[in-house]
């Protein structure tokens, strides 16, 4: 029985086109039949050879054509060598990565922390680029990706930027399950937590310091904790 594409993984364009090679050369070199499309295997002139060559081609040939969606059929229904198929489908669609690459590369460097925007929302941002830059066989090193997200920080977050930047080596940029975890934790239980600490500063402040001096304490504390929340959620992204 032959191990091809998942039909939810089937070729469908340029947009999956890395995952697809991926996907389809393990299932040929698992049938043993990867060698008919990273080469041109020659149709054999011995006549005892020349059934196994066919039997092995038209294998590849149908695995290739059960691993792409309907309208790219008739891309490759003319040919009648495997090697030619999956040639033909790398020059259709590896090429166009080349521009899909260069667009979302200008997106990463252009990408800026919008106003009001949250802390995990902007690293996402960053993540999912890199995610897509990856699926089309364009990896950017983990550090590179630190120092864009750090210059793209507005002015309020210039001490972080400072003590990162101070260390003798860059965290890598990446996000971990344990990291997604903590900064969902940063939920209702943590702004319970910080109504209590604001609650118990106040009660500490009452009848010691006038109205107005009292106001500008808790202000001050309440945006001393949102700083910190904010940074806590920053490090879930930064591994050191």
């Amino acid at each position: 029985m032959v191990n091809g594409v998942r039909f939810e993984d089937r070729l469908e364009g340029a947009s999956n086109f890395a995952s697809w090679k991926f996907r389809i050369m393990i299932a040929l070199r698992d049938n043993e039949l990867d060698e008919f499309v990273k080469k041109a295997v020659p149709e054999p002139d011995d006549k005892g050879e020349k059934p196994q060559w066919m039997k092995k081609n038209n294998k590849a040939m149908k695995m290739l054509v059960d691993a792409v969606k309907d309208h790219i059929v008739p891309i490759i229904s003319k040919l009648e060598i495997a090697y030619d198929m999956f040639k033909s489908l790398e020059s259709m669609y590896e090429i166009n990565n080349t521009s899909r690459a260069l667009a979302l590369k200008q997106q990463l460097h252009h990408v800026k922390m919008i106003k009001g925007e949250t802390i995990t929302a902007y690293f996402m941002r960053i993540t999912e680029l890199r995610d897509q830059l990856s699926t089309i066989g364009h990896t950017i090193e983990s550090k590179e990706l630190t120092m864009l997200a750090l210059n793209s920080l507005p002015s309020s977050w210039e001490s972080f930027i400072q003590g990162i930047s101070a260390r003798s080596k860059l965290p890598k940029f990446d996000i971990q399950e344990e990291s997604r975890l903590a900064i969902r934790g940063i939920g209702q239980s943590s702004i319970n937590e910080d109504i209590h600490v604001l609650a118990s500063n106040s009660l500490k402040m009452k009848g010691k310091k006038g109205y107005f001096k009292r106001k500008k304490d808790e202000e001050s504390n309440a945006t001393l904790l949102a700083d910190v929340r904010l940074r806590q959620a920053a490090f879930g992204y930064l591994v050191f």
